[in-house]
């Protein structure tokens, strides 16, 4: 039996007395064994250390200095490792922020304002319509006859400031008047102020007058209704005025009817003149009121001629024949002609346009304009009533508008240089 086996035994308390008694006494044994040892060892362990006191007595003269400055370097080593490590971590945190302020904030903050430059939809070809190119060409062919624009450039500044230039691409007077501007923060500052101006209200005669009656201008201006201000007052005025105009030149002329005439009877009237006038340009009341009261859009129109198209791309879902003239297929062309001279067609493109303007609040803030509300109540008029149109603008010569002056259904012609 091996040992261990025999130790095992003996704390189970399995063996018999004399093999009991004979592993105590080589336990004991092996205690005092144990015990001689490590006294000898103790001592050992002293008179090396005494001895090492002794040595490093000695030696402490000599290597006094270097110990002092083994430290000294060690420490300054370490707080250069932890002003590297800090520097490192201060550069990153620096390089992020720069570069969140450089990229990311100014992003952030255009977020908050109106985004000239916003792509809202890709062409055929690849091309793309930006935001203010869309709500321009709405925006002045609703309001602005003879100053169609569609083409706007944009440079983003960031934090919603931006550089803008906006181009004519069309010109009757052989002259293009492209105009740089900035936008910032939603405020518009144009180079040339007088760009976007507006017809003056009282530019056509029915302004002031009560459309709810069923006499023409001439007969309520005889009989005393309403309260007239339109120069020229009569027809022979108009034609006094006229006669002054150069043979030579264009002019924007804004025709006022002496009757309000269905959308029908208008198209009838005008394509007498389809080949002298360019750019003609409907008016439709868009108010039950007599007069147009204040603070709501009055002069309102939309081309009925194709004198000009776009390549702008839009929601087209949303907002179906938006702007008429802007298609891929040239052989679209003949049959965007006979769809304007439709009156039902006519009162719902015009009313989308109205819809399209009614939800640029950010747009017509910048433009200082009504707030959209008013041109969805236009639409909705529109909608009720369908056209019925009071005047029209159109470019023509000297001529023609002398001519135009002489038709009965005219009631005067104000022009001004077209553009």
């Amino acid at each position: 039996m091996k040992y261990h086996e025999l130790l095992e035994l003996y704390k189970k308390k399995e063996l018999g007395e004399e093999q009991r008694e004979m592993v105590e006494r080589d336990l004991e044994r092996h205690e005092a064994i144990s015990e001689y040892l490590f006294e000898k060892e103790e001592a050992d362990i002293l008179q090396g250390s005494a001895e090492m006191a002794k040595g490093s007595e000695r030696q402490s003269a000599g290597k006094g200095k270097n110990a002092e400055d083994d430290f000294t370097k060690r420490v300054n080593r370490a707080i250069r490792r932890a002003f590297l490590k800090m520097g490192a971590a201060v550069c990153a945190v620096t390089l992020i922020v720069v570069l969140l302020i450089l990229f990311v904030l100014p992003n952030t903050v255009s977020n908050f304002y109106y985004d000239p430059g916003r792509i809202v939809s890709e062409n055929n070809y690849g091309g793309t319509t930006n935001q203010m190119s869309l709500d321009l060409a709405v925006y002045t062919e609703l309001a602005l006859p003879g100053t169609y624009r569609d083409d706007v450039q944009v440079e983003d500044r960031g934090y919603g400031n931006y550089d803008i230039t906006i181009y004519q691409s069309v010109s009757r007077s052989g002259e293009f008047r492209h105009v740089a501007g900035r936008i910032e923060k939603n405020k518009l500052r144009l180079y040339d102020i007088n760009l976007f101006n507006h017809l003056s209200a009282n530019n056509f005669g029915w302004f002031q007058m009560n459309m709810d009656r069923k006499d023409t201008l001439t007969e309520q201006l005889e009989k005393g209704v309403g309260s007239f201000a339109y120069t020229p007052e009569s027809k022979e005025q108009s034609a006094e005025y006229l006669e002054e105009l150069d043979d030579n030149k264009l002019y924007l002329a804004c025709v006022t009817l002496d009757k309000i005439l269905s959308y029908d009877d208008f198209i009838r009237f005008t394509e007498k003149y389809s080949e002298q006038m360019l750019d003609i340009w409907c008016v439709p009341r868009t108010a039950e009121d007599s007069h147009m009261p204040i603070g709501r859009p009055a002069n309102l129109g939309f081309y009925i001629q194709l004198g000009r198209s776009s390549m702008l791309e839009w929601d087209r879902e949303k907002y179906p024949d938006l702007i008429l003239w802007s298609f891929d297929d040239p052989s679209d062309w003949d049959e965007a002609e006979e769809k304007i001279k439709d009156g039902t067609f006519a009162a719902e493109h015009f009313a989308v346009m109205l819809d399209y303007m009614s939800e640029q609040d950010e747009f017509l803030g910048m433009m200082r304009e009504q707030t959209g509300e008013t041109y969805a109540e236009a639409a909705d008029y529109i909608r009720e009533n369908g056209l019925q149109i009071y005047g029209f603008a159109c470019v023509a010569n000297k001529e023609t508008l002398l001519e135009l002056n002489a038709e009965e259904e005219v009631f005067g012609i104000r022009t001004e240089d077209a553009g």
